[in-house]
């Protein structure tokens, strides 16, 4: 591969890059980001991000759906998990406004939280 191609890959949003569906069963959702696997366990009620637990179902307050510009004038579309407190945990991002909305829906049936838009305010 070539010194030209690498450098684009690095500064673009490639579409394999997008939050995608990688598995579903009734105890599991795995979402992959690039190479990122978030994993939500219906069993332990627990997710977890490259094999390590990040944070108990319980700790969520919501969901947040945001924009953010991207390389080349676009926007990607984030979600990430707000936590009590001031944490919070990316999962990942799309092209799309309608399929990161389906995909915190997703999130959202299974840990309960609810879906917020718009970006994070300092409460």
């Amino acid at each position: 591969m070539d010194v030209r191609t690498l450098v684009s890959r690095w500064f673009t949003r490639r579409s394999d890059e997008a939050l995608v569906v990688q598995a579903e069963s009734p105890t599991t959702l795995t979402l992959r980001h690039g190479r990122m696997l978030t994993a939500f366990d219906r069993l332990s009620r627990t997710i977890t991000q490259q094999g390590k637990v990040v944070a108990p179902f319980g700790t969520i307050r919501h969901i947040r759906v945001f924009d953010e510009p991207s390389g080349a004038g676009a926007v990607a579309w984030w979600i990430t998990l707000q936590l009590a407190g001031t944490g919070s945990v990316k999962v990942g991002s799309c092209p799309a406004r309608d399929q990161a909305a389906q995909l915190a829906g997703q999130i959202s049936t299974v840990t309960g939280a609810p879906v917020l838009f718009g970006h994070p305010t300092l409460q």
